[in-house]
């Protein structure tokens, strides 16, 4: 009967390929091959690795990579070396494919590797959701703060205290006022001044005083003079 390595020698020869094509493809060190085909497995390594090797071998020669295995294992076992599982295999086998050497790595390595990417991925995730929401209610609140902090409050003029006021507005140049008594918001009056025309009004309490241009008004209250405390368009209050 054929022994292990009898056979992969064989089925190299029968591919028409030698030691050192076999192993560049495999990226399995030449000088293992030669002792594999010799049938000689008494390498300086883990029974992990030796077994990942044949199997990777046999896989390569066209060959049953399991049977190939198994009859390592036994020849193993009937040179008195029992086959030596690795620590490392009590979280899972090696599969020694193909891509030889570097494709060995620990199935716990992997796993690893890809449990810590997969939790580093996450926690950047969580990072960039918090920093978005952060900036949406920023954002949103921002205008709001900013446009009262810029909306200038309604000018007050002061009248002086007195229960029986008179209040007198001329027009220097025509212009439209609407005067609201505040206490009930009852319109005292809405209509344009023209130029040189003068209206009186009873003062009881606070006025809303909306005027189209502020600076064509002459405002006073019980014959005195107060400035309007607008040039333009807007509205004031009178206490």
């Amino acid at each position: 009967m054929q022994t292990i390595g009898e056979r992969l020698e064989e089925a190299r020869k029968r591919k028409g390929i030698s030691i050192r094509e076999a192993a560049e493809t495999t990226k399995i060190r030449s000088d293992y091959l030669q002792k594999f085909e010799a049938n000689s497995f008494d390498l300086d390594l883990p029974p992990l690795y030796i077994r990942g090797f044949v199997r990777s071998y046999a896989r390569f020669l066209d060959l049953d990579p399991e049977k190939f295995v198994a009859e390592f294992d036994s020849m193993q076992t009937s040179e008195g070396r029992a086959p030596r599982r690795d620590a490392r295999e009590v979280y899972g086998r090696v599969d020694f494919t193909e891509g030889g050497e570097a494709a060995g790595r620990p199935a716990l390595d992997q796993a690893m590797l890809l449990k810590y990417g997969l939790f580093g991925g996450g926690a950047i995730v969580l990072v960039l959701i918090v920093v978005l929401l952060f900036s949406l209610f920023s954002g949103r609140a921002s205008p709001r703060t900013a446009a009262a902090a810029a909306a200038p409050a309604n000018p007050v003029a002061t009248a002086p205290a007195d229960n029986a006021q008179t209040l007198t507005f001329s027009a220097t140049e025509a212009t439209r006022v609407k005067i609201v008594q505040d206490s009930d918001k009852r319109v005292l009056f809405d209509g344009t001044l023209n130029n040189g025309e003068t209206r009186s009004f009873r003062k009881a309490g606070k006025l809303l005083i909306t005027v189209e241009k502020g600076s064509n008004l002459r405002m006073e209250v019980n014959g005195r003079v107060y400035p309007v405390p607008l040039e333009g368009y807007g509205r004031f209050a009178l206490d």
